[in-house]
């Protein structure tokens, strides 16, 4: 009976000892999921939201700026040469757009072959000149038409349709995107000018702002589609590739102008964090309104995720 009792006594001073182990356990854990002091993330978190708006405009507000839908179309014209005075039938193109201005554009062959004693040469019907290059396949001149005669410098009057051509000496074909029958009618090209190139450097901009897991959510929507039983989503962004030199272009869905997103400002004195947030996942109030009516302001809650060492934002903050 004696033993008995020791061995209880063990048993019972074991289960106290694990019992306290536990707690100490526990209160450890507790303590080590504490949220962050706000003054350690708050330069950090202003930072996120303040980066956040130009985001938000790429993915969901009005995106990326795209080059217009310009085409080109061949058209043949007579002039009568300053050569030899004959009215000879020349070629050109002409863009088709509705920017009226580029719309009134032709680049025109300006040479003409001429039968001489030494063979074909040609010459600049425009003065006479030989092109001692030879037939000149890529060489261009660009002219503006107008119904309104502007002066008597015109290179060439088109009496039948009364239109005055007028050359223009400073014009940039390069800087016209001109686009063909056989790309996708519903997406245009984005601006190379515009910073990106690539979806990838649209995922890098986004994932200097938010978490992981919140992309994941949203990324299939954004650059892949999805379908639905309604149909079908577009991807509001692709990679596109020439398939004549390989290069890969950034092109934009044009069926959906996303949202007017509001621009917001925010007062960062007003930061609270709320008591549900913990060391990996906080939950933040503060003050924002609209650019322009600070009178107005609204109180708005947003989640920010530790991963990797870093502080993301969590949740959308348009």
């Amino acid at each position: 009976m004696k033993n008995k009792k020791k061995l209880i006594a063990v048993i019972v001073s074991v289960v106290l000892v694990l019992a306290i182990l536990a707690s100490v356990l526990i209160v450890r854990a507790v303590l080590n999921n504490r949220p962050p002091d706000l003054e350690s993330v708050r330069g950090r978190f202003t930072e996120l939201l303040l980066a956040a708006g130009e985001v938000n405009d790429i993915l969901w507000g009005k995106g990326l700026a795209t080059y217009p839908r310009v085409y080109e179309e061949v058209f043949t014209f007579k002039v009568t040469t300053q050569y030899d005075g004959e009215e000879k039938t020349m070629s050109g193109i002409r863009y088709l757009t509705d920017d009226p201005i580029l719309s009134a554009v032709v680049a025109y062959r300006y040479y003409i072959a001429v039968s001489e004693d030494s063979g074909i040469v040609y010459r600049d019907f425009q003065n006479g000149e030989t092109i001692l290059a030879g037939k000149p396949d890529s060489y261009y001149r660009y002219a503006r038409r107008t119904a309104e005669k502007e002066g008597d410098d015109y290179i060439h009057h088109d009496a039948e349709k009364g239109l005055y051509y007028y050359a223009l000496t400073d014009f940039d074909p390069d800087a016209v995107f001109v686009y063909d029958e056989k790309d996708e009618p519903y997406y245009d090209f984005v601006r190379t000018d515009s910073g990106y190139l690539t979806t990838e450097d649209i995922k890098e901009k986004a994932a200097a702002v938010y978490s992981p897991g919140y992309l994941a959510s949203v990324y299939e929507s954004l650059f892949t589609g999805i379908a639905t039983g309604q149909g079908t989503l577009f991807a509001r962004y692709m990679d596109h590739e020439n398939t004549e030199d390989g290069t890969v272009y950034l092109v934009k869905y044009n069926k959906d102008d996303g949202y007017d997103l509001t621009k917001w400002v925010y007062d960062f004195s007003t930061m609270q964090m709320v008591d549900e947030s913990n060391a990996k996942f906080v939950t933040l109030q503060i003050e924002r309104y609209e650019q322009g009516n600070e009178a107005n302001r609204v109180t708005v809650t947003h989640q920010f995720a530790l991963e990797n060492g870093q502080w993301y934002l969590d949740s959308p903050s348009f």
